[in-house]
């Protein structure tokens, strides 16, 4: 079925390349091949495997798009299939979200008429081509199987044409104040990949926040598609990682009852965010560009300094992790660039070294000190490092420089390890002894070094200190200090 899918596709390239249409419109021709294949992935799949198939097929129009050349008429045509296969993905999520609550209020007569019904969990809707989500905070239940009657509802002084009324697994909710409100218009976020994420997250942005956001979602959009056109989905995943720490600042002070601070709206305008629109802006911008497969996870940081007070995010594509907030800290002066992350495209296991998942924290771990904690994720990483010794991340650097140079995984690195592993010299009045010569130094840059910043200033190396000397340095008073010296010259 695949390897027929594709071969339809590239016979339907060759058509185009020879041929002008009169009467057809590409979209119609990827709306008919569409639809035609999707009937028959449906009939040998079931809808959750069908999701996973079309994302795997948008994935793999992306690749083809980047990869070979197309003229204008091929390229409209693989985006159409990306759109279609993006929109079809999306109902089949929203079907499958929805049917257990339509299916048990058919069964239940006495709520059928009610003038709002939401069939969604999350209560996200389309009206008139444009989303709304219903916002409450107070709302009380019926058990379905008590098979409430009118007289219940008159008890309850529920009244029909002013409830909001939704149905889970046992019981049939009341909702009698709740505040209707706009998402984005249907146009706005037609065919994007992980739609119904993106209405989920944007439900949670919006909920304080008065103004209409589909200029600003268009903006992003825009800018989303314009600087991932044309690439691979990793390539588009670096590109939007990089982009979004580029134009973000970690605010140093900001006001928690501030909702300003809080929302996506106001801070792509200002560029300046906290951790979690991090994360969400990198989820708006891979799902503007055809990034499938993301989700955003939340909960403990347990080596964060507010750790047990704040809770984090980050976020999933496909079975790798990333961590925006991690990589661009506030502490930060200056925008990292991609070979510096430590936290960028990680396998589950080193990733989660320092954190757990909303719920999967050990009650023990609450209780505990900032050092402790600390020391539980270097070892949680030393653990992993043989494992992953070979993959060149650069959160496993001070480790596998450790391991390279024998020194136990465990230990922070001092001074004294680095003077078994470099060349180390006695330094008097600009002069020091090298291969039996004595030598004297007429300009160097250096680092004064001190074991308690001796981690950092390696990570800032990269651990490459092949071009460095390591001088014990006699002051004028008769103490010492170390240096790592660069561009040192000699004569």
């Amino acid at each position: 079925m695949i390897k027929n899918i594709f071969i339809t596709i590239l016979l339907l390239f060759t058509f185009f390349s020879s041929t002008t249409f009169a009467d057809t419109s590409v979209s119609t021709i990827a709306q008919n091949w569409f639809n035609s294949y999707s009937k028959k992935i449906a009939i040998k799949y079931s809808d959750e495997n069908e999701i996973i198939f079309f994302k795997w097929f948008n994935d793999k129009l992306n690749d083809l798009l980047a990869k070979k050349r197309f003229n204008d008429i091929q390229i409209n045509l693989i985006n159409d299939l990306i759109k279609l296969s993006n929109e079809y993905v999306f109902n089949l999520e929203l079907k499958n979200k929805e049917k257990l609550s339509r299916e048990k209020i058919k069964s239940i007569n006495v709520i059928q008429d009610f003038k709002y019904l939401s069939y969604n969990p999350d209560h996200i809707f389309l009206e008139n081509w444009v989303w709304y989500t219903y916002y409450f905070t107070n709302r009380f239940w019926l058990k379905i199987s008590d098979n409430p009657t009118i007289n219940d509802l008159k008890q309850f002084n529920i009244e029909k044409d002013k409830t909001l009324t939704h149905i889970d697994e046992n019981n049939i909710w009341f909702v009698k104040e709740f505040k209707k409100k706009k998402l984005v218009s249907e146009s706005t976020i037609y065919w994007i990949s992980n739609k119904y994420l993106f209405l989920l997250e944007l439900k949670d942005d919006l909920e304080f926040i008065e103004k209409d956001a589909d200029i600003i979602i268009n903006n992003l959009k825009n800018e989303s598609i314009e600087i991932s056109k044309s690439k691979t989905i990793e390539q588009k995943i670096e590109i939007l990682y990089d982009y979004v720490l580029e134009n973000i600042e970690y605010p140093s002070k900001y006001n928690s009852d501030d909702y300003e601070n809080f929302s996506w709206i106001y801070t792509y305008k200002n560029r300046s965010w906290v951790c979690e629109w991090y994360t969400r802006m990198l989820l708006y911008m891979l799902s503007f560009s055809n990034v499938n497969n993301t989700e955003v996870l939340r909960w403990d940081i347990i080596d964060a300094p507010d750790f047990n007070k704040i809770w984090h995010a980050w976020i999933k594509i496909w079975e790798q992790y990333y961590d925006p907030t991690f990589d661009d800290p506030i502490w930060n002066t200056k925008t990292k660039i991609l070979e510096e992350y430590l936290y960028f495209w990680l396998p589950k296991d080193l990733f989660y070294t320092n954190r757990f998942d909303f719920g999967a924290l050990p009650d023990y771990l609450k209780e505990t000190d900032l050092d402790f904690r600390k020391n539980l994720v270097s070892q949680n990483i030393a653990f992993l490092t043989n494992k992953y010794k070979n993959k060149n991340y650069n959160l496993l650097k001070p480790y596998i420089y450790k391991l390279n140079n024998w020194i136990d995984l465990n230990k922070k690195i001092d001074i004294e390890d680095l003077k078994k592993i470099m060349w180390y010299y006695e330094v008097e009045n600009l002069k020091f002894t090298k291969n039996w010569w004595i030598v004297s130094i007429t300009w160097l840059n250096y680092y004064i070094i001190e074991d308690n910043m001796l981690k950092d200033l390696l990570n800032q190396l990269n651990y490459e200190l092949n071009n460095f000397y390591l001088f014990k340095w006699k002051l004028e008073n008769w103490t010492y200090e170390y240096r790592l010296a660069y561009d040192v010259k000699l004569k």
